[in-house]
């Protein structure tokens, strides 16, 4: 893969030993709270090991439908973020700035041979 498919899927597994390892650093990044044992175990598991398996997936086999997938997540959690903001009127810097961060994600994890497999593969 392209080396930045691969800066995506490393930014995605760092992004998980935040949540693993700094539930709460992770906690003042999210806006979250991770006050509870409970919540912590969600930001160890959902954020942690989660996005870590995520990242490492398709590092691993290096293929660009894997590495699709993983931006194609990042981009719904982008999608999902600017839906909040209008239905929810959640227009904070925070919020906005998230939905930055989330499609510049993706955005790393799709272009180059991701984007073009998935395209060519639907276009038959």
């Amino acid at each position: 893969m392209d080396l930045i498919n691969m800066i995506g899927a490393s930014a995605t597994i760092l992004m998980g030993c935040l949540g693993l390892f700094f539930p709460n650093r992770a906690s003042a990044f999210t806006g979250l709270t991770a006050s509870t044992v409970e919540a912590r175990a969600e930001f160890r598991g959902t954020l942690g090991i989660t996005f870590i398996l995520l990242g490492l997936f398709p590092l691993l086999t290096q293929s660009p439908y894997v590495f699709a997938t993983v931006g194609l997540c990042w981009a719904g959690a982008a999608l999902g973020r600017v839906v909040s903001i209008f239905v929810d009127r959640a227009q904070t810097p925070k919020n906005w700035a998230g939905a930055v961060f989330e499609t510049v994600f993706a955005t790393l994890l799709l272009v180059g041979q991701p984007f073009i497999e998935v395209r060519d593969s639907l276009m038959g």
